[in-house]
């Protein structure tokens, strides 16, 4: 519900250099900068897998490793870190230098996601120590799109990117943070590093921390906009409530403000809020998971007799809703015991006890199965007349 729709807030710190693959030897600030930020975007708009969403959220330094590139003797690698104070205030970048220990040399770039106060004093203090995983194997939203308490508890998680894939890696070595902390500065002081530079790196990092691969459903009801007493018309309502709670997201260079991805108006119209790969703020620890709301007050304690609008969604309302569910369903692979209820997952009782739940459930599984049956139907067909002599 609109009241109990929160942003999971979160403190991290922020450290990059450059990816894809390029060249290490270009170790001009600018440059760092420059492929820093195409690296970030490029694993926000077109990485086939990525890193979930309570990792983010748990991250308080995240740390990119150049690729050595062919033929590289040298160990001895640069970067650029950023440090986060507040989920809004970013200090301007340092750098750091990655001494590999050789032993397995990395191809690929490295990001290194720092969960626990103890790293970030390591990196802060010049000598972060990167060891190889035991098991090798780091959470991703394909295998794990909810990590374990004992994974989100780890020091770090290391990563490495290569041809436009995501994997655990047994890279180790150390990074350094340079000892003039202030580098950047001065650099830019002598011009070296344009503003317009600084800003749009900024800018990817952000949108990076804040792009998610939907991993689930959460189903919402809107109830009442509190002072107004009655229901959102459309989005622009919810997004204009959401933005007087100081909700924002900065995605792909965009402002969004509506915590949920859709909204399902009376009438059965869908509506769109933020986009769906933009992380939602709808539900603490499940905000990979799309918001859907549906507009109404659906709970017999909240609004029993109806004076706060329709106690039931309407049958428009249900049918896109199930037809929505299984688009999003097929795009991108979600179970159906990923589709839940707000109050599954919240001390809430969003979307309310007269929302048809089990109803919509039998719907998305009875659907999903005849679509199978058809594949099924439509293979065997194919096979016959495959076989038939022309």
């Amino acid at each position: 519900m609109l009241i109990c729709a929160t942003k999971a807030t979160f403190f991290f710190l922020a450290a990059s250099v450059i990816g894809c693959g390029l060249n290490a030897k270009n170790t001009e600030p600018a440059s760092l900068l420059k492929d820093a930020a195409r690296l970030f975007e490029h694993l926000s708009r077109k990485s086939e897998n990525t890193i979930p969403d309570a990792v983010l959220n748990r991250t308080k330094c995240v740390v990119v490793i150049p690729a050595i590139a062919a033929g590289t003797d040298h160990l001895n690698l640069r970067g650029v870190a950023t440090f986060r104070e507040t989920s809004d205030e970013w200090n301007t970048p340092s750098f750091i230098t990655f001494e590999e220990d050789g032993v397995r040399p990395h191809r690929g770039d490295l990001l290194i996601f720092i969960l626990q106060d103890a790293g970030v004093r390591a990196l802060r203090s010049g000598r972060l120590q990167i060891r190889a995983k035991k098991h090798g194997t780091v959470p991703l939203v394909t295998t794990t799109p909810l990590p374990s308490k004992d994974e989100l508890t780890a020091e770090l998680l290391v990563y490495e990117y290569a041809a436009g894939v995501l994997s655990g890696t047994g890279a180790t070595g150390v990074v350094r943070l340079d000892a003039d902390k202030n580098v950047y500065a001065s650099n830019r002081i002598r011009g070296e590093v344009p503003d317009k530079i600084n800003k749009k790196y900024l800018s990817s990092v952000v949108s990076f921390f804040n792009t998610i691969m939907p991993t689930g459903i959460v189903i919402h009801h809107t109830a009442i906009i509190p002072g107004e007493n009655a229901l959102p018309r459309n989005e622009r309502d919810v997004d204009e409530y959401h933005q007087a709670r100081g909700f924002e997201i900065t995605c792909s260079g965009h402002v969004y403000h509506v915590a949920y991805h859709y909204l399902i108006l009376p009438n059965g119209h869908v509506q769109a809020g933020r986009p769906e790969k933009c992380e939602g703020a709808h539900a603490e620890g499940y905000n990979s998971y799309l918001g859907i709301a549906v507009i109404g007050d659906f709970s017999s304690e909240d609004n029993p007799t109806g004076k706060k609008g329709p106690t039931e969604p309407s049958e428009k309302q249900m049918d896109s809703l199930v037809h929505l569910c299984l688009r999003l369903m097929d795009r991108y692979n979600i179970p159906l015991q990923h589709i839940v209820r707000h109050s599954d997952i919240s001390s809430t009782r969003c979307p309310g006890d007269r929302f048809p739940f089990s109803s919509l459930l039998r719907q998305l599984q009875n659907a999903q199965s005849r679509r199978i049956a058809n594949h099924a139907v439509a293979r065997l067909l194919w096979g016959i007349l495959s076989a038939v002599p022309v």
